[in-house]
């Protein structure tokens, strides 16, 4: 509601549209004439100021130049008192030719050079140089005039302005504002029903009267062509309620499916655990969670010992059974909040959350005595396996490490473990104080 009202507001008709354009090109251009012309005045004013101000430099100058010579500084002292009494001349000075003041009349400010212009004239006798005259020419005056013909200049534009504003709005409303209003309220009316134009009420011998009649013309096919489509479209929609219908229960089973796409794409069709590429998306964004919180997890690289001789013995489809029968014993000993992946053949990862070191390997031993003691029935046969696990502890002073250097590091940490006997856990970290 407020924005609605706000738009009202300061949504512009076309008479203000009109006005203001009209509005603004006269008062630039009328800106610009007159700040042209107050320049060439100001030039004027400047060069008067420094004609008069180098005559009277001149004038005074010969005047002194006897009272100089003869050190009168009496007379030069009542010579530019005098001087400075009168309205253009502020300042004055007399100099020797030795460079001292002889005489100095008013008040030069170190912030009067926008308002004082200085005239230094030479005093000479028979061609010698014998002192030199200095006066300050107050713009003060000037200043004033200038600010009076600026405030003139304005008054001046602002009436002519407001004539010609005047002027043009009294035509443009009778000329093209009345019948823009007729066609604008004609076409913003609620038309009757079945209508989807109404007609404008306009009838001129000009553009806009012409555009009214092919406007009603046009309006008349239209409502005659919207009554025949309105029968076919209401017997369309009838037919699209049916079909969008049986779209929703497609989409609904389409849904379903993308659903167990998705499953599958990232779990192990044998195990029913998350796969290699679930694995390496979850681990980077492990690292991610890591690098930010500074949280602390464990890799557990599990592989099964002596697995060939298991399907070169029994078959691989016996060898099958015996990975369903590990993965269930693994995924049965993790928490929650783990994960546990197949990554290829006899081989598991798992990444433990808030595990570190001591706490992965206490669930990695858990692990690996549980799948000893598990007997498992192959054919007439039970047999038993163990396996090996590497474990690699990520916290943040190493999260800098990449998905490869952390898989390689839990991967020497497992073939450690193989070959030191199998049926064992070993720690990354612990496998350089085994070597010592």
């Amino acid at each position: 509601m407020i924005k609605n009202t706000t738009k009202s507001v300061f949504q512009f008709g076309v008479r203000q549209k009109v006005l203001l354009v009209l509005m603004c090109v006269l008062l630039t251009a009328l800106s610009v004439s007159g700040w042209f012309a107050l320049q060439e005045e100001k030039e004027n004013i400047l060069q008067e100021i420094n004609q008069r101000g180098s005559d009277i430099s001149r004038f005074v100058a010969k005047s002194l130049v006897y009272s100089v010579i003869g050190y009168d500084y009496h007379t030069i002292d009542l010579l530019l008192k005098e001087i400075t009494l009168s309205e253009d001349v502020g300042y004055s000075k007399v100099v020797n030719l030795k460079g001292n003041t002889m005489a100095e009349a008013g008040i030069l400010l170190e912030d009067d050079s926008s308002r004082m212009v200085i005239f230094n004239e030479e005093l000479v006798l028979n061609e010698e140089v014998v002192g030199k005259l200095t006066l300050g020419f107050s713009t003060d005056k000037t200043m004033k005039r200038l600010e009076h013909q600026k405030y003139s200049l304005i008054k001046r534009e602002a009436i002519i302005l407001l004539l010609i504003a005047f002027g043009e709005i009294i035509a443009l409303s009778y000329i093209i504002i009345k019948p823009v209003s007729i066609i604008s309220n004609s076409l913003n009316k609620k038309e009757e029903e079945g209508q989807v134009l109404g007609t404008i009420p306009l009838n001129s011998n000009d553009e806009f009267g012409n555009l009214a009649n092919k406007f009603n013309e046009l309006s008349q096919n239209l409502n005659i062509a919207n009554a025949e489509l309105q029968s076919r479209v209401d017997y369309a929609d009838k037919e699209l309620i049916k079909t969008n219908n049986l779209l929703l229960e497609r989409s609904s089973e389409l849904m379903d499916l993308n659903t167990e796409f998705k499953k599958l794409s990232v779990t192990d069709a044998l195990t029913g655990l998350y796969n290699r590429r679930y694995f390496e998306e979850k681990l980077e964004d492990e690292m991610k969670v890591t690098k930010r919180h500074g949280d602390i997890y464990s890799l557990l690289l599990i592989d099964i010992d002596k697995f060939k001789v298991v399907n070169d013995t029994y078959g691989h489809m016996h060898g099958d059974t015996v990975i369903k029968e590990v993965a269930k014993t693994i995924n049965s000993r993790l928490r929650e909040i783990d994960v546990v992946c197949r990554i290829g053949g006899e081989e598991f990862v798992a990444i433990c959350k808030f595990a570190n070191k001591e706490g992965a390997i206490e669930l990695a031993e858990n692990i690996r005595e549980l799948v000893a003691e598990n007997t498992m029935s192959i054919g007439k046969d039970n047999i038993k396996v163990t396996i090996s696990i590497g474990v690699v502890t990520v916290m943040a002073e190493n999260s800098d490490e990449d998905v490869n250097s952390l898989f390689k590091y839990a991967d020497i940490a497992l073939y450690h473990s193989k070959n030191n006997g199998r049926n064992r856990v070993t720690h990354y970290n612990d496998i350089e104080k085994m070597a010592v």
